[in-house]
């Protein structure tokens, strides 16, 4: 009689899903001692599901809701764990956004709130938002001030002090600015930490904050701007000659705006610099024994809206075709902002060359034309071709030198004619009368006569042919002399006595 041999049968691989600890719900001993005799099953269950679910997914539509939290009433039975404070729903349109106050930073569910209200953060944003609009539309009165001051008794405080110590060299007071300050501040420490976990809602929020802070900065900026003078070597017209970053952050005044605003200098250096190219002025950097060492072109163009509409909008935007037409008017702008930026420039290096003050005339015509092509590649326009040529700096800058500061731009030939028939368009006139107006250029053309007109003017142009008849010359009238008479003598007759 055979053996029977037994044989297991081949186990059965069954593939599941990694395990993500993010969807792990970490109860601490002191959150189940705190809420664990107090939560119904259905709580207690609605609960865990959805900080099981919440750190996959943001936002919950209410169908998602109500698989999630199940039984006949999820609203109701989620409404009474936000009376409890265990979750703080946020409405998003028709989508809903949870925030868990027990749960801290590691993850642990905890018996007391571990980090700040959602709710609260979102109101204290809008009410920052509408204060210091209100604020930076008002005038700074007194009134004002001891207003703003009931409500911030710090800012009282830091305004005593600035009264009893301010000096020239102190930047002055401004209220919106120290409210601003404070509110960013104020907001930053208390509901910063929402940030990493409510990223997608604090979007919004982040903006409008970054929106004061960026206010902020411009206040700053305008206080470096109105003491240019006393802060930059040289300060131009045209042109202005910036210290190093280095130097401008060591200078008093910029330590103590640094300081009160909690800005960081170069951040503060860099927005200056912006607001002087903004202003069309060139900043110019140099080295360590004077010579001009670099410069920073203006963000001025040069050029009309319509042009600057041509020259930086994409086709798409501009909403017209990228005909031969508009390619022409793009080359024609873009040559002109061209213009602009090389003139400026040549301007700068030939006030330097004057005094004695640059090292190789060549080497800085060659980075002018760099400088140029590499703005003209930031354009929607460009193809990467390198437009400027050393030619034409090295011929603006000796028209520069002879003192013709415009380039004189040679009359423009026509525009080509669109392929396609111009558009004809409707324009309104008074008392509700239309009428068709032909957009682009209207060509000339000659009046038509009629037949009987055009007899009549064959005639006159054949009389004018004529020989004119010439009038008689008028003889000039020729004076006679009046030929005097000798006076005859009378002998005297004596009369016979």
């Amino acid at each position: 009689m055979g053996t029977l041999t037994l044989r297991r049968p081949p186990k059965i691989h069954v593939d599941r899903a990694p395990h993500d600890p993010r969807t792990d719900v970490k109860l601490a001993g002191d959150w189940l001692e705190r809420w664990l005799p107090e939560l119904d099953q259905g709580e207690l269950r609605a609960y865990l599901q959805l900080a099981h679910l919440y750190n996959t997914r943001t936002y919950h539509d209410p169908e998602m809701l109500a698989r999630i939290v199940g039984g006949p009433d999820p609203e109701e039975l989620l409404s009474r764990l936000e009376a409890r404070g265990l979750v703080e729903v946020i409405a998003k349109g028709s989508l809903l956004h949870f925030h868990f106050p027990h749960r801290d930073s590691d993850g642990y569910h905890r018996g007391s709130p571990a980090r700040p209200s959602l709710a609260e953060a979102l109101a204290f944003q809008e009410a920052m938002s509408e204060q210091l609009l209100t604020l930076s539309e008002a005038d700074e009165t007194p009134e004002l001030r001891e207003e703003v001051f009931a409500a911030y008794p710090e800012l009282a405080k830091e305004y005593r002090l600035y009264q009893e110590t301010a000096d020239e060299a102190t930047p002055r007071w401004r209220l919106w600015m120290e409210v601003s300050n404070l509110l960013i501040r104020t907001f930053e420490d208390a509901y910063g930490s929402l940030r990493s976990d409510h990223g997608a809602l604090f979007k919004e929020v982040n903006a409008k904050v970054l929106g004061h802070h960026l206010a902020l900065v411009d206040g700053v900026v305008d206080e470096v701007v109105a003491r240019l003078e006393d802060l930059f070597p040289e300060v131009h017209d045209e042109w202005v000659v910036a210290p190093s970053e280095e130097r401008f952050s060591s200078l008093p005044f910029v330590r103590q705006q640094a300081e009160r605003y909690r800005l960081g200098a170069e951040q503060i250096f860099l927005n200056v610099v912006e607001r002087l190219g903004l202003q069309g002025r060139v900043v110019v950097f140099l080295d360590a024994e004077g010579f001009l060492g670099d410069l920073v072109l203006p963000s001025t163009t040069g050029l009309t809206k319509s042009e600057e509409r041509v020259l930086f909008l994409r086709p798409e935007d501009r909403r017209q075709d990228d005909s031969p037409r508009n390619r022409e008017r793009v080359r024609r702008a873009r040559n002109k902002y061209a213009n602009y930026l090389i003139e400026r420039a040549c301007a700068v290096l030939a006030d330097f060359v004057n005094a004695e003050r640059v090292r190789s005339i060549d080497a800085w015509l060659e980075r002018i034309a760099e400088k140029v092509n590499d703005a003209l590649d930031l354009l929607h326009a460009g193809n990467g071709e390198r437009v400027v040529r050393l030619d034409t700096v090295i011929d603006r800058f000796d028209r520069v030198r002879q003192g013709v500061r415009s380039f004189p731009f040679e009359a423009p030939s026509p525009l080509p004619e669109e392929e396609e028939s111009l558009p004809r368009a409707t324009a309104r006139l008074p008392r509700g009368r239309v009428r068709a107006v032909r957009v682009g250029p209207r060509p000339r053309r000659r009046p038509r006569l009629p037949a009987t007109s055009k007899k009549k003017a064959t005639k006159k142009k054949a009389a004018k042919k004529k020989a004119a008849k010439k009038k008689a010359a008028k003889k000039k009238a020729t004076k006679k002399k009046a030929t005097k008479k000798k006076a005859t003598k009378k002998k005297a007759t004596k009369k016979k006595a």
